[in-house]
């Protein structure tokens, strides 16, 4: 797959703008999310990682496409296992959440 500069400019300033944005409007007031407040970032995130990937197939090519969301579901799914050990680990430790 040939990726123009162009392409890593714009991947590179969508992810600083996210991180950007997370840093000053969310992290600027910390508290416990609510569920409501979760499942709108997870819908956020999710929805950005599918349309990427709908960019992908549509400028690259199918196989790349498909590569895309076979890469991002495993690791999604990976990403889970590694949260229910973190929660094992931070409850055997008796961690208070403050």
């Amino acid at each position: 797959m040939n990726v123009t500069t162009l392409e890593w400019a714009i991947t590179i300033g969508v992810t600083v703008a996210i991180l950007l944005f997370d840093i000053i409007v969310i992290a600027r007031k910390p508290h416990e999310p609510t569920v409501k407040e979760c499942a709108i970032a997870l819908g956020f995130y999710v929805g950005l990682a599918l349309a990427f990937g709908v960019w992908v197939w549509n400028f690259h090519g199918q196989q790349f496409g498909i590569e895309f969301y076979a890469g991002w579901l495993t690791e999604y799914s990976l990403s889970i296992d590694n949260l229910f050990v973190f929660i094992l680990i931070m409850s055997s430790f008796a961690v208070p959440r403050k």
